[in-house]
């Protein structure tokens, strides 16, 4: 039905790749290309505050060096040049701000147009010399700053209200840029701080900054009634120059009402800055005027013309039109910012509700739109309503050209996406809403989400593909929505073949238009949604009760669960979901309901205990290997010290906490502990303390705030067993001890004081107290060695694996000599 040949489908893959950018990759800061420049500038004229120099390139240019061969702005706005975008040409409303550069600063006008160096620095000689001629204002304050900007601006700064607005935006755009924490850190410059409500004024800073402006003939506001009055100029009205209706211009930049119905929106890009947009706008000898600009950092929207008015933007098509210009260039796909397009498209949205009969679903969408231009071939208009400048017949420009995404735009105006048909079995057959036999429908935009259970990958195969060439299109995503990874568009009668998602989920996108339907498609898809069992269970990381355990597996799945209970027939567990994770750390206090939790729902880990565990995969349950807690016994071995609980001298210590501390100076004949403070939860939680190792002699079992006072061990070892239940937790306790030794203090830091416990054991046991490394050798009472190894550190478990029931004896010694001796009785 459409007479329309599509001359660059060999180009279609490079341009979606280039319109398929992710949101970090359209607001990425963009490289300065030139910084060496800029640096060169500085060190010339080192009272230019760094960074003032790429503010202005970055507001202006987005660090682009601008020729003669850019596209010229639809609205006929002046060409500005070079990485600083000045401004040859004002066509006498602009000011020509090339001129003043070359003439302050000596470079000639061709060698500021043509050389990106020069440029910057010819701007950069004519700032300094700005700056030489303050005498009253120092330039180094932001009030200096901001006068120089303005009096390099080419922007007109005649006092009118429209005008000093679009200064304004100017100048907050370069100041907002100085106060940037990433624009810093990437360009180099110091971190400012800059007071933008002194300088343009709080109400003032709020239009400024505001989401949606709207410029009339006596005010500037936005939506919450806040109203711009001028800044730092006065507000002075034209009287020789009666303002319109809008835009602070007269009817001559528009005409009042519409000779035909709206029933479209135009999409263009400026060719140059949001404030120079907005101020040529309100230049009568334009003859030009968009219904709104945007601006591309933050997505604001000025509006310039009522929408019941006919805007001057896109030549004989104005009159049914709505016009939206975008801050930016075409060749720089850096002004199209995720903020930028999010704002468009809600503005687009809002004119599609407005009673319009505009459809949001004819937003041009189609693939090869960014290259398509009037000297090749219009868009029907009944079929595209929300399209670009370059779209329409008759047409001389090329905006918003390659860069703009149309895909992207696409989803915005029509987001959210349908509701899609979910499919889950394993295998199936799809087709499109036409059925096996029938038709689809014109203006369709349908989504389904191929998803079974389980699966890890989908494979959808064609049987058969028809659908309006270049018109009507399927989009399949690897996911399980729009914005998932493409796997690729398609069109035509060329059959896709067989996709593969590999996330698990496809899901497929279909777009027609509004006239000419066909047959669709028969597909079929398969997946590996099978059973997935967890293997290799294992345990890491077991520590004393508050440290917990990890518990890793593979081969994870959806409504996964893992248990855990100290009874081998999990008549009791805890329990947690853990749906496609291959691991979960167990902390040393497991919770199943209730607050505070009662047995059996509670379950605690305690010192030597085992516990058992397994995974639920939704079908069956997958064991582990059981694991049993260590003691939990630390060691002291100096002569004085600090004993605190563990929560320390200002906080509570936690729940559920069971462990023995053993204060063993080296050659001490006596511990003494004093306490000065003690609370625990009476009869709840207790401290047990001993004279010698832990089950010796009792000197006392203490508990509520019963302090155990000042306490001395006379084995020279002290040893205190601390347990706590789960639920109350009290202060706890600080205390400090001192020992009396044979030696001095020097001698004991010093030596080694070894500890093997438990002892008697059932064959494990700990060895405590090493400074380095020693060997450990065990005798029989014949004699015999029947054990020998290599001990470090502070503390290591050990095991005689192989030793009957039975007394045995132990040495420990290092190439110094032997350390320790003693008994070792195996149980």
């Amino acid at each position: 039905m459409k007479n329309f040949t599509l001359i660059f489908l060999c180009s279609l893959v490079a341009l979606f790749a280039k319109a398929s950018q992710t949101p970090a990759q359209r607001d990425a800061l963009p490289e300065n290309n030139y910084a060496t420049f800029f640096s060169e500038a500085y060190q010339e004229h080192p009272s230019i505050p760094k960074g003032i120099l790429e503010a202005v390139a970055f507001t202006n240019t987005r660090f682009s060096h601008i020729t003669s061969n850019e596209p010229e702005s639809c609205t006929g706005m002046p060409r500005a040049y070079g990485v600083m975008g000045l401004v040859a040409d004002g066509k006498n409303y602009f000011r020509n701000n090339l001129t003043l550069v070359s003439q302050l600063s000596g470079y000639t006008v061709d060698e500021i147009i043509s050389s990106p160096k020069k440029n910057i620095l010819a701007y950069a000689k004519a700032y300094r010399f700005l700056y030489n001629g303050f005498d009253s204002v120092d330039p180094n304050s932001a009030e200096g700053i901001v006068s120089i900007l303005r009096s390099l601006s080419e922007l007109p700064d005649n006092g009118t209200l429209g005008d000093n607005y679009a200064m304004n935006t100017h100048l907050f755009s370069v100041l907002s840029f100085l106060n940037d924490e990433k624009s810093s850190a990437k360009y180099k410059f110091p971190n400012y701080e800059i007071n933008l409500g002194e300088i343009f004024g709080e109400e003032n800073l709020k239009v400024l900054s505001s989401s949606y402006v709207t410029v009339s003939s006596e005010k500037i506001s936005d939506k919450s009634g806040n109203n711009f009055r001028g800044g730092n100029l006065p507000v002075v009205q034209s009287p020789d120059y009666p303002p319109g209706l809008w835009a602070a211009a007269p009817s001559c930049n528009y005409t009042a009402g519409r000779s035909q119905a709206v029933s479209a929106v135009t999409i263009h890009t400026v060719q140059g800055s949001y404030a120079g947009c907005i101020s040529w706008f309100q230049n009568c000898a334009s003859n030009v005027a968009a219904h709104y600009v945007i601006r591309s950092s933050d997505g604001q929207v000025t509006q310039m013309v009522l929408e019941s008015n006919t805007g001057y933007h896109v030549g004989s098509s104005n009159s049914f039109t709505i016009g939206i210009e975008h801050e930016g260039y075409v060749n720089n796909a850096a002004w199209y910012t995720t903020a930028m397009y999010t704002e468009s498209a809600a503005l687009v949205k809002d004119i599609c509700n407005s009673g319009y009969g505009i459809n949001p679903k004819r937003t041009g969408f189609w693939p090869w739109l960014a290259s398509t231009y009037y000297n090749q071939s219009s868009i029907p208009g009944s079929c595209c309503t929300i399209k670009g400048h370059m779209h329409y017949p008759s047409q001389s420009h090329t905006d918003p050209g390659p860069n703009w995404n149309w895909d992207y735009f696409y989803k915005l105006v029509n987001e959210p996406a349908p509701a899609p048909t979910t499919l889950t079995a394993a295998t199936g057959n799809f087709y499109d809403t036409g059925g096996a036999a029938g038709n689809y429908s014109d203006d369709e935009r349908t989504v389904w989400v191929i998803s079974p259970a389980a699966a890890t990958s989908v494979t959808l195969t064609f049987s058969s593909f028809d659908l309006e060439n270049t018109w009507d299109y399927i989009y399949v995503y690897d996911g399980t929505d729009v914005w998932a990874p493409l796997i690729g568009y398609y069109t035509g009668s060329t059959n896709p073949g067989t996709l593969v998602a590999n996330s698990g989920s496809i899901c497929v996108e279909f777009r027609s238009d509004c006239s000419t339907t066909a047959a669709g498609w028969n597909a079929s898809w398969v997946s590996n949604a099978t059973t997935v069992t967890p293997t290799n269970l294992t345990v890491n990381g077991i520590g004393c009760p508050n440290d917990g355990v990890t518990l890793t597996w593979q081969n994870s799945g959806a409504n996964w669960f893992v248990d855990v209970s100290d009874d081998a027939n999990f008549t009791y567990f805890w329990n947690k979901a853990v749906s496609n994770q291959t691991s979960t750390t167990c902390p040393g206090t497991f919770c199943l309901s209730g607050s505070p939790c009662n047995p059996p729902d509670y379950l605690g880990f305690q010192p030597q205990q085992t516990y058992y565990w397994r995974i639920w995969d939704g079908t069956s349950h997958t064991y582990g290997n059981a694991f049993t807690t260590p003691n939990c016994i630390y060691m002291q071995t100096t002569c004085s010290g600090n004993f605190d609980d563990t929560g320390g001298p200002s906080a509570a210590y936690s729940g559920n906490e069971d462990y023995t501390t053993i204060v063993q100076p080296a050659f001490a004949t006596s511990v003494t502990m004093t306490f000065t403070s003690f609370d625990l939860e009476l009869d709840y939680d207790s401290l047990w303390i001993y004279d010698g190792l832990p089950n010796s002699t009792l000197i006392g079992a203490y508990t509520g705030t019963a302090s155990p006072g000042t306490i001395t061990a006379n084995t020279g070892i002290m040893s205190l067993r601390f347990k706590a239940d789960p639920f109350v937790n009290n202060a706890g306790w600080t205390a400090t001890w001192t020992c009396v030794s044979t030696t001095g203090i020097n001698e004991q830091n010093n030596s080694n004081s070894v500890v093997i416990y438990p002892n008697p054991s059932n064959g494990e046991f700990t060895v405590y107290g090493l400074q380095s490394a020693a060997e450990l050798l065990i005798y029989d009472v014949l004699g015999n060695k029947i054990f020998c190894k290599t001990v470090s550190g502070k503390q290591q478990a050990l095991k005689l694996s192989k030793a009957s029931r039975g007394i045995y004896f132990y040495r420990i010694e290092n190439e110094n000599g032997i350390i320790a001796t003693g008994k070792l009785v195996i149980e």
